[in-house]
């Protein structure tokens, strides 16, 4: 049965993404984002995620939100 290379490139976004992979492994999933545009845009999205939490936890929160989001807790059982 052969691989979806689509399934596969999915498989392997997020350790793409870490450089978690083999120099083999890295060269065929740029292969495959270079000619599938349905990969590129997860890809890219996934860029940009990455980025946008990165900004978020750097950001410091204004103490009025805090105390709004405190005020929302519920206790554990």
């Amino acid at each position: 049965m052969a691989v979806d290379p689509c399934a596969k490139c999915e498989e392997v976004l997020q350790p793409y993404l870490d450089r978690e992979l083999s120099d083999a492994e890295m060269m065929e999933a740029e292969a495959h984002l270079e000619l599938c545009s349905y990969c590129r845009k997860r890809y890219r999205f996934e860029v940009n995620l990455r980025r946008y939490v990165r900004q978020a936890a750097a950001e410091e929160m204004p103490p009025q939100l805090k105390e709004k989001l405190s005020a929302l807790r519920t206790p554990l059982l």
